[in-house]
């Protein structure tokens, strides 16, 4: 089967929804369909990456959010090629400007569009505006219009799902978990390695690492992450907080880290390649999270493979990912957060134990079984036959 992927986000701008397109090539091609994206460059000028197998549609207008590019040239020649290359069906993994680029193709072609469901909307309103309600119920208007086109929609947890539902969109929708190349964060890694690889930040064998991978915007709340972390010190005296990623952000975030007077116990990586970012997972010894935007929870999913102790902010988005004090710990406030981290910063065998459990239980995140589930939907799609 030829599957043209559409999305905003992809290489070389690394996030959650970048990491969900290499997987997602990953586990398809594996079942032996062809592959090939479509996305939006930073440049004027339309192109094709051989490299890649992606097609870089050129930028022409203003970026809406500063992390993606825009772009309406919906009648580029380049469009022509992705028609040539005849793909049978279209999984779209962005709502606005790729997905006019899918819809247009899909018209032409008749073929399906199948639409993943990545973002919570009520979580990026503090993007646009300071008005939560009134973002929500212009959400809950454009979003319907905007995938009207698509045959079928995917969603990999219960809050997007509920968050679908609740913009009455008439569309069948698949549940579909994540899926991760589970190879990649059981490496082998020698104590050594580790050692070696903690020293380059400054860090020691004694060091308690607490762990932070995300993209450095608003919407992960590291700010917050940091703020819970300053509140421990005083009784873990060995935690350390490495902070791997980079973002709009990351200025501000070390200013926080200043004015609390904890410079010494914060280290800042900057942004990371896809390809690395397993190292940093095996050499931290619990994982932390504040965010309230997570949609499909892959860093969490990442820590958990890596066989990480979990220390998240409770959230919908968990249920069916995390097991809430078997292979993983939440917390809802400071008190909470004080408690659980001192008692995974005190007791390694907590940690192993946690971490253990968690690796077991990322088995139903495999590529195998996720690509498995991806082309049972695309069939569904195929069979239902037509566009929109």
């Amino acid at each position: 089967m030829k599957i043209l992927i559409t999305t905003e986000f992809y290489y070389p701008f690394q996030c959650g929804v970048t990491t969900a397109v290499v997987n997602e090539i990953k586990a398809l091609e594996q079942r032996g369909h062809e592959i090939r994206v479509l996305t939006i460059g930073e440049g004027r000028k339309s192109f094709w990456d051989e490299e890649r197998k992606c097609w870089y549609i050129r930028s022409n207008f203003p970026k809406l959010y500063k992390d993606s590019y825009a772009s309406l040239a919906i009648n580029d020649p380049i469009l022509k090629s992705v028609e040539e290359w005849k793909p049978e069906i279209i999984h779209s993994q962005s709502e606005f400007f790729s997905f006019l680029f899918a819809s247009t193709i899909s018209r032409r072609l008749s073929i399906p569009i199948v639409h993943t469901c990545h973002t919570d909307f009520v979580a990026y309103s503090i993007h646009f505006t300071s008005f939560t309600r009134v973002w929500c119920f212009f959400a809950s208007l454009v979003v319907p219009f905007l995938i009207r086109k698509a045959k079928r929609l995917i969603c990999s947890t219960d809050k997007i799902y509920s968050l679908i539902q609740s913009y009455r969109i008439n569309k069948p929708i698949d549940r579909i978990m994540v899926g991760l190349d589970l190879d990649l964060f059981r490496q082998p890694f020698s104590i050594e390695e580790r050692r070696s690889f903690r020293k380059q930040f400054g860090l020691s064998e004694d060091d308690v690492v607490f762990l932070s991978v995300s993209r450095l915007s608003q919407e992960k709340r590291v700010d917050e992450t940091i703020r819970l972390f300053s509140h421990i010190l005083s009784s873990c005296h060995k935690a350390k907080l490495m902070v791997v990623g980079d973002g709009s952000l990351r200025e501000s975030l070390e200013k926080i880290v200043k004015d609390e007077g904890i410079e010494e116990s914060v280290v800042f990586t900057g942004e990371v390649e896809s390809g690395e970012v397993w190292k940093y997972y095996r050499s931290g010894d619990i994982y932390i999270g504040s965010s309230l935007s997570e949609t499909q929870c892959l860093s969490y999913v990442e820590a958990m493979a890596s066989g990480m102790a979990l220390l998240v902010k409770d959230d919908p988005v968990l249920n069916g990912y995390v097991l809430r004090g078997v292979n993983a710990m939440t917390f809802e406030a400071l008190d909470d957060f004080s408690l659980k981290a001192h008692q995974l910063y005190s007791s390694p065998s907590l940690r192993r134990s946690l971490g253990a459990k968690a690796a077991e239980d990322t088995e139903v995140f495999s590529l195998s079984f996720f690509g498995k589930m991806l082309e049972k939907t695309f069939r569904k799609a195929l069979d239902e036959g037509g566009n929109g």
